[in-house]
């Protein structure tokens, strides 16, 4: 009896000191951030931008793409010249006109991502 506790002692041991040692192991594993669009969407902060450029294209329905050139107002990052297209509502086009300014979120880790930030502008599918 008393060999038979002592074996499950040694083995409980050696089982705790390997779930240690492989516990330890991960959590020294830098962890790399995400980089595809829900993860940087979820990332994303409140910045602002200046429209540098803007053109849209004639869809059909209530939402036109447009084509936009932004300079980005991140909190925390220089100031960065970002390109994208956007679904805007027909009566928000004034939002997006060049030369103003505009709300919008933008990944920390790259302020060249951005998102809208209301309701009348989403992202393409």
């Amino acid at each position: 009896m008393n060999s038979t506790f002592t074996i499950v002692l040694w083995v409980a041991m050696i089982g705790v000191a390997i779930w240690f040692t492989i516990r330890m192991r991960n959590a020294r594993k830098p962890k790399t951030p995400r980089n595809d669009r829900a993860a940087r969407q979820e990332r994303a902060v409140w910045a602002w931008a200046n429209v540098v450029n803007s053109a849209s294209e004639t869809t059909a329905g209530n939402w036109v793409r447009v084509a936009m050139e932004l300079e980005v107002h991140a909190p925390g990052s220089e100031v960065c010249l970002a390109k994208t297209t956007w679904l805007v509502e027909r009566e928000s086009l004034g939002y997006v006109e060049t030369g103003k300014e505009i709300s919008l979120r933008a990944d920390p880790h790259d302020p060249h991502y951005v998102f809208p930030n209301g309701s009348w502008a989403k992202l393409p599918e």
